[in-house]
């Protein structure tokens, strides 16, 4: 039964929400676990944190569907790029702040997206 008040969803646009919604979550708790390793500085785990995060919102992309040509999609893209070649590039280098400053970065962009993608 449904309430009133709620949308009466196709079986198949029901199922491809709630894919797009677990895709969100587990891209949350990605950033989530990334930013507990900014917390306590852990370079190699703000590294898999990076990974996992991108990897997660990549997956979410995948399942919502993006549209290629749309332009704010396009552009967040490409600030997610740009964090993580910056943060590779701190990696790289040893730089330990410039890890934990380009690991936030990743987080926001990642998150970003993320939120353009559930709201598509």
């Amino acid at each position: 039964m449904v309430a009133a008040d709620q949308p009466d969803y196709p079986a198949g646009e029901l199922k491809h929400l709630l894919a797009v919604r677990a895709e969100h979550f587990a891209t949350e708790q990605a950033v989530h676990l990334l930013r507990q390793a900014i917390t306590v500085g852990d370079t190699a785990r703000i590294s898999a944190g990076v990974t996992a995060a991108i990897d997660s919102v990549h997956q979410l992309a995948t399942v919502a569907a993006a549209p290629p040509d749309n332009k704010e999609s396009t552009q967040l893209r490409t600030q997610l790029h740009a964090r993580q070649d910056s943060f590779h590039e701190a990696h790289k280098q040893g730089d330990t702040d410039g890890v934990t400053g380009h690991g936030e970065l990743v987080g926001d962009a990642v998150m970003n997206y993320a939120y353009f993608l559930a709201n598509l």
